[in-house]
């Protein structure tokens, strides 16, 4: 009796595990369909062989950055950093990881305050600032509430995302189903802009994933939880990508393509796509408000509920950019000095083996 109570214990750490690493990515960019647009649909085919790359990579970075975590009980992301890249490469990770989840937080408030502005028709700025509080009262919450929010609105996402997929494509158009053609010969560099991908969500996931030591009963909570998280994302890219490829030529540069594309199903049928929309994008904001406000507290002396605060509000000018713009510039920057880490996680396990 005592070895199915732990193993139902260990089956629902491990959902935890795979939730979290798991709506660390599908945030606004991913589940908009934006992200995918950007950095896969655009090279036809190799944007799919591009998918799979990354789905490899986020379950092997998952996997190794577990393990990692179990096996040297580490507590922070400190004490995974600094042994990985060294002291000075350590120092400029910091600055960079700060920046990253500053601007991740800046590019979900823009998003939601988009989708906010739109169905209640008020004022950009008034509805980033609404949703900017809203995030900083949540972030307040701690580890805890982050936990179980990811553990809430995950299944709700992936449940979303794959109905919403499948729908599409079995209810295609042949006539759009044959713009493939139109879209044949430019996959030329699919294997570089996974990797960027990778390495830019890999900033953030890494740091949630280094707190999730007391989620981690046994090593192979960690080692499946990766692994489990990594290709369902896979799962669920190839699945959005086919429905964008479907209508690419005409969706391909819209703010939230997958909306784009429901919303020719009826509003109904929008409705419910922008609300797990919005689910994506608000807890995203809130991992990333609160691996933010976690490191500035261990910096900063000073009042956490203040620090929280005063960031939520510095935030709303830079998130009045938009979202778009902010994903644009922002990702592919980080995306690239993202790299560094990716390619030392992978070393140092590597090493340790």
């Amino acid at each position: 009796m005592s070895g199915v109570v732990f193993l139902r214990g260990e089956i629902k750490n491990i959902y935890k595990v795979s939730s979290i690493y798991m709506t660390t990515i599908i945030g606004a960019g991913f589940a908009s369909g934006q992200e995918i647009a950007r950095f896969f649909s655009g090279y036809y085919k190799g944007g799919f062989y591009g998918i799979i790359t990354a789905g490899i990579l986020f379950a092997v970075i998952g996997w190794f950055v577990l393990d990692r975590v179990y096996i040297g009980r580490i507590k922070n992301y400190e004490e995974f950093l600094f042994p990985t890249v060294g002291w000075f490469f350590g120092r400029i990770m910091e600055v960079v990881v700060s920046l990253f989840m500053f601007s991740v937080l800046s590019i979900m408030i823009a998003g939601l305050g988009s989708i906010l502005s739109t169905k209640l028709n008020i004022q950009f700025y008034i509805s980033v600032a609404i949703i900017a509080i809203i995030c900083s009262l949540v972030i307040l919450t701690d580890i805890k509430g982050v936990v179980a929010l990811s553990t809430l609105v995950t299944p709700i996402l992936i449940g979303g995302m794959i109905f919403v997929g499948f729908y599409v494509i079995v209810t295609k158009d042949s006539t759009v189903f044959n713009m493939f053609g139109l879209l044949d010969g430019i996959a030329n560099n699919w294997f570089v802009s996974a990797l960027i991908y990778v390495s830019y969500n890999s900033i953030i996931s890494v740091i949630v994933m280094c707190n999730m030591l007391p989620y981690l009963k046994t090593r192979r909570t960690g080692i499946l939880g990766g692994i489990i998280g990594g290709l369902s994302l896979c799962g669920i890219a190839l699945l959005l990508n086919t429905a964008i490829n479907m209508f690419y030529a005409e969706v391909g540069t819209k703010d939230f393509p997958v909306l784009s594309i429901v919303e020719r199903y009826g509003a109904y049928f929008g409705y419910f796509y922008t609300f797990i929309l919005w689910l994506a994008m608000f807890s995203s904001a809130i991992t990333s408000g609160y691996c933010l406000i976690d490191r500035l507290s261990n910096k900063i002396k000073l009042n956490k509920k203040i620090l929280t605060l005063s960031t939520c509000l510095l935030i709303i000018p830079v998130s009045c950019f938009g979202f778009t713009n902010l994903i644009a510039s922002l990702y592919t920057i980080f995306g690239y000095i993202g790299l560094f880490m990716v390619f030392a996680i992978l070393m140092q396990e590597f090493k340790r083996t």
